[in-house]
């Protein structure tokens, strides 16, 4: 009996099609996007703010260890801290703090559990922007818009990281959302006074979206304002960025001044910040280069052409589904004027810039009337979706820096896996140790040892935070810079810590160090002093071009 196979091209399209459903491919979509940032996150190291916000969410303590940025636990570091201290920070409000300190809770600290409220709420975000051009445009827009904010590599650099932004443009997208949803069906008013609510009590560059509001409803939909739920949903607002407002109404109240943020956008003085205030990391003179650094010159022609095609539409058709972005696009770029143009907040355009690439992709692809190279517009598309994912791997993956830091971090945490600390570390200020002893209640119970960390102090002060600050803090864990090692072995003997293992972490020149920290002599001579009793390094920290960024030496009195 013969078997006789018939290849029918009809058959295997409507099995493709069969499978690959709308909401299968954004299943897909969501699923390379969660893979995507999270990846390898747990070698990755801990750089910049991120470190500095992780190592304050543990504790939901605001405190930096510096003495040029001060906060309310130095100014009372001999005395009870007032409550209206706890209901903010002093240079951002509280919501990405208790976002991460509540992971922290659950989770324990660690590289991947500062980082996962940005992996998680950076693929929600993709849904929710999936939704948001679904809106307005439909289903085959929205999954390519959804596709390319989904590779994007700065999107996936952001969401790898415990900085705000990805949080930021979370409830930025969840609010812009709710906002549609508000004029379509006026019962979802309390969801978008929440959700704007939660926006500002992220990060304080949020308030450009009352703007963006402000003019498309002047301009599309006046008839709101008569509405009672429009002002409603505003003090909705208003109540939850309430903790915000007492807290600087107390802060100024006791020093002259509002929180670093407000100080600047008001020219207050503010002399616990000096230096800080007005201090643009990048300014807005540079956002066209840091707008092709950022999103990649490619992905930047795409955007561009896009935005200028919605411009010729709307000549055309009158078609005002595109005067939102316009909107967005405007106000956010008058804020930056006053901000400058620093990466981090070039990630804001991401949702504008990503819907007019999708929608220049769509037209291209699907439109013959707008391009006489119709058949050459397809492959130019495909190379350009496969540039943008390859590009985003090379960056987030292949390229990444490595300066030692979270491989040094890993090694701590597995020395110290079975062991806690049998002496609690003390501070100079009742606040901190407060702190310290909350902590050290926690403890599992597993076997108590005497052990302490030696460092050279002259790396940058995030790598200070997440290293040695949290394991004094929350680990309970002694550490000493060197020069107060050696201070305290002079005033108290080598027998002073008899029975303690001592680790001494020697930074090289090839890590993070901080510019301003020059002089090593001493940590240098320490580290003579140990190889002339015979001691090597029990491990070495390797990092980019296999250079050293660490040594670890361990030894006992």
């Amino acid at each position: 009996m013969a078997v006789i196979f018939v290849y029918n091209k009809n058959m295997q399209e409507s099995g493709i099609k069969k499978y690959l459903t709308a909401k299968n491919t954004v299943f897909l979509i969501l699923a390379l996007a969660f893979l995507l940032r999270v990846w390898g996150i747990g070698s990755k190291d801990m750089i910049g703010d991120e470190a500095t916000y992780a190592f304050r969410s543990i504790g939901y303590l605001d405190y930096l260890g510096t003495n040029f940025q001060t906060q309310p636990v130095d100014w009372y570091k001999d005395g009870q801290l007032p409550d209206w201290t706890h209901l903010s920070f002093h240079d951002h409000p509280p919501l990405v703090f208790i976002i991460q300190n509540l992971f922290f809770r659950i989770f324990g600290d660690s590289l991947l559990v500062a980082r996962l409220p940005g992996i998680i709420l950076g693929t929600v975000s993709v849904f929710i922007f999936y939704l948001l051009v679904k809106m307005f445009f439909g289903e085959t827009i929205a999954l390519l818009s959804a596709f390319l904010f989904t590779v994007s590599s700065s999107l996936v650099a952001f969401s790898r990281t415990a900085l705000m932004e990805p949080i930021l443009l979370f409830f930025v997208l969840l609010n812009i959302y709710f906002f549609f949803r508000f004029l379509k069906d006026k019962k979802w008013w309390w969801v978008f006074g929440i959700t704007f609510g939660l926006v500002l009590l992220t990060k304080y560059i949020g308030v450009f979206l009352a703007f963006v509001y402000l003019l498309y409803l002047v301009i599309a939909d006046r008839k709101i304002f008569k509405q009672w739920r429009f002002y409603a949903s505003f003090l909705i607002t208003l109540v939850l960025f309430s903790p915000v407002i007492i807290y600087n109404i107390f802060l100024y109240k006791t020093r002259g001044h509002f929180d670093l943020q407000f100080a600047y956008l008001f020219g207050q003085n503010a002399p616990e910040w000096t230096g800080l205030l007005g201090k643009i990391q990048s300014p807005f003179k540079d956002i066209g280069k840091n707008l092709l650094e950022f999103y990649g010159i490619p992905a930047m022609v795409a955007i561009g052409a896009g935005f200028f095609y919605s411009i010729f539409l709307f000549a055309k058709r009158q078609d005002k589904r595109f005067l939102f972005w316009w909107i967005y696009v405007f106000s956010l770029t008058v804020l930056l004027m006053k901000i400058g143009s620093a990466h981090r907040f070039l990630s804001l355009y991401g949702p504008a810039f990503y819907f007019f690439a999708g929608f220049l992709a769509f037209e291209l692809w699907s439109s013959k009337a707008i391009s006489k190279f119709y058949y050459l517009a397809r492959p130019l598309i495909v190379v350009f979706v496969v540039f943008e994912f390859a590009y985003s791997i090379n960056n987030n993956f292949t390229n990444f820096p490595d300066y030692g830091i979270a491989k040094l971090d890993n090694y701590l945490i597995r020395e110290f896996k079975y062991k806690e600390s049998a002496v609690i570390p003390g501070a100079d200020n009742q606040n901190l140790n407060d702190v310290i002893r909350k902590f050290a209640q926690k403890q599992s119970g597993i076997k108590e040892s005497k052990f302490l960390l030696v460092y050279n102090d002259n790396i940058v002060m995030p790598t200070l935070q997440w290293i040695f600050y949290r394991r004094f803090f929350y680990h309970s864990i002694p550490t000493f810079y060197v020069e107060n090692f050696i201070s305290l072995i002079r005033d108290k003997g080598a027998g002073y810590l008899k029975d303690f293992e001592i680790y001494f972490i020697q930074s090289t020149e090839n890590t993070l160090l901080n510019p301003f920290k020059k002089d090593t002599t001493i940590s240098l001579m320490f580290e003579d002093d140990l190889i002339k009793q015979g001691l090597e390094p029990v491990k070495i920290i390797y990092g980019q071009n296999s250079k050293e960024m660490f040594r670890i030496y361990k030894f006992s009195f």
